[in-house]
């Protein structure tokens, strides 16, 4: 296991719904960005499966469950 795909499983235990990015960078590598956001462990390995190894993009603001992440970049 990768260190991304070890620290993006640990962010979606933590209800923190995320998505991939590209390598080094930040541009989503999903056709709709942070709406294609997850914390379905099924699709985190589907993106972040053997051949891939994509940066971690996590959705800030509200979710719908009423958890919300703000960060200052």
């Amino acid at each position: 296991m990768t260190v991304l795909k070890d620290a993006v499983l640990r962010y979606a235990a933590l209800g923190l719904s995320v998505f991939p990015c590209e390598v080094m960078g930040k541009a989503p590598r999903t056709p709709r960005g942070f709406h294609d956001a997850t914390t379905d462990l099924n699709q985190i390995a589907a993106w972040w499966g053997p051949q891939h190894d994509y940066n971690i993009g996590l959705r800030t603001g509200i979710e719908r469950d009423g958890k919300f992440l703000v960060v200052i970049d």
